[in-house]
């Protein structure tokens, strides 16, 4: 039983019904009880909202309130309150819906006693109070659900960022080891590079150097005997033989630049078709009269953006090539051909051709074609014609049989972007 006084509000407007329920109190003797009474439904809402009580009594039917809105606005109010519904009909429905709007029971006027009225009040209370503490445990484990949510969404955060930064850690270590691995394929490229260097160098060095030790040697000794006719064939055989040592050390050194990315490009305005002219009647006269290079252009003039020393570079590759591997001598055809968006030189010899296994690895440095013979070559000239193209974006490709002839064909984009990439004027 409680020690302290069950504070009641009786909300009652029927001055003998509520005089009666204080009777029935009364005659309670083992329980204490503080019952403060009240008429109107608004003097009860006040009420609540000055002081604590432990149950109230609520009659549905009042002068400012009807029917069981009372019920849902004083539980509205006091949500822990245990409410009593005090009611004259014998309606069960209502009854059920008050308890189902916040009442904790219901009581029928006339059918009220001192054992009911207690029993009825002790039940409100404690059922109220487990309510209450249902309640507070429903919110506790609201609380630590969303605690729980949350530290779940701040673990699966974290773990995505540890994720993610493993994933970059990853990435990273998997480049690093791409560049080691790509710098060691290169180092071995490199050092491959400079083996076959050495070796190719010593090798076409001893001939040219013996020679040019030769000639020496017998103009030294012979030379007041001879006619100045033999004297100057020693003396161009020297030149010739230094020409070629030339030619292969600037080979060499061009190779090595663009294996370590230090060939530059430097494009710049330059006339085609002028340049081309040129480049012909300077090998013309280098050349035997059994080779003829017969250059043809279907523009008069045509300016372009091209790296002039590139362009020398493979071309005179391309054009020497077409003449030393037509030991026979024959035509050498040189067209230049102009689109919108391109520039083609196509070089087509009449020579001893390029067998089809060996087209595949005709550009690899010191490789050279199984049908060569006893024709001297570095196997660098076609490497150094593809690395002096890509430096132009373009293209290099090869059409041949053998013993018939071979046709190499350089393509080369001109940008878009530039509005003078490419003027020509067609020949009338």
């Amino acid at each position: 039983m409680y020690c302290t006084p069950i504070k009641i509000l009786l909300v009652e407007d029927n001055i003998a019904d509520a005089d009666l329920l204080q009777e029935i109190l009364a005659a309670a003797d083992t329980t204490q009880w503080s019952l403060v009474h009240v008429q109107l439904f608004q003097e009860a809402i006040s009420t609540l909202s000055a002081a604590p009580f432990d149950v109230i009594l609520l009659d549905l039917s009042l002068p400012d309130k009807q029917g069981l809105s009372t019920v849902a606005q004083t539980h509205e109010t006091v949500p822990d309150l245990p409410i009593v519904v005090l009611t004259g009909l014998n309606d069960k429905v209502t009854a059920m819906e008050a308890l189902r709007q916040g009442a904790q029971d219901y009581l029928i006027k006339g059918k009220i006693d001192t054992e009911l009225l207690i029993r009825a009040i002790f039940h409100a209370i404690e059922r109220a109070q487990t309510q209450k503490k249902l309640r507070q445990s429903e919110e506790q484990l609201q609380r630590l659900n969303e605690e729980l949510e949350h530290r779940v969404a701040e673990q699966v955060e974290e773990l995505k960022q540890k994720n993610q930064y493993l994933q970059r850690e990853i990435a990273q270590r998997q480049h690093l080891e791409e560049e080691l691995r790509n710098a060691l394929i290169k180092e071995k490229e490199l050092s491959e590079l400079k083996s076959n260097i050495i070796s190719v160098v010593s090798h076409e060095y001893r001939t040219p150097l013996t020679t040019i030790l030769s000639s020496a040697e017998l103009l030294e000794h012979y030379s007041q005997k001879w006619p100045i006719d033999k004297k100057k064939r020693h003396f161009q055989r020297i030149q010739n033989t230094v020409h070629h040592m030339t030619q292969l050390i600037s080979d060499v050194l061009l190779i090595n630049k663009a294996e370590v990315g230090k060939l530059e490009f430097k494009p710049s305005p330059l006339d085609l078709v002028v340049f081309c002219r040129e480049l012909v009647e300077e090998l013309q006269l280098t050349i035997n009269s059994q080779h003829y290079i017969n250059f043809n252009s279907q523009a008069g003039c045509c300016s372009v953006y091209m790296d002039e020393k590139l362009l020398r570079q493979f071309l005179t590759n391309l054009l020497s090539n077409a003449i030393k591997y037509s030991p026979d001598g024959g035509n050498i055809q040189f067209d230049l051909l102009l689109s919108k968006d391109a520039v083609s030189f196509r070089i087509q010899d009449e020579g001893i051709g390029i067998p089809t296994k060996d087209q595949v690895k005709l550009f690899d440095a010191f490789y050279r074609s199984s049908n060569v013979g006893t024709i001297s070559g570095t196997g660098l000239g076609l490497t150094i014609v593809k690395k002096c193209v890509e430096l132009h974006k373009g293209t290099v490709t090869v059409e041949s049989e053998v013993e018939v002839g071979t046709t190499f064909t350089v393509t080369i984009p001109v940008p878009q972007d530039r509005p003078d990439s490419i003027v020509y004027n067609k020949l009338s």
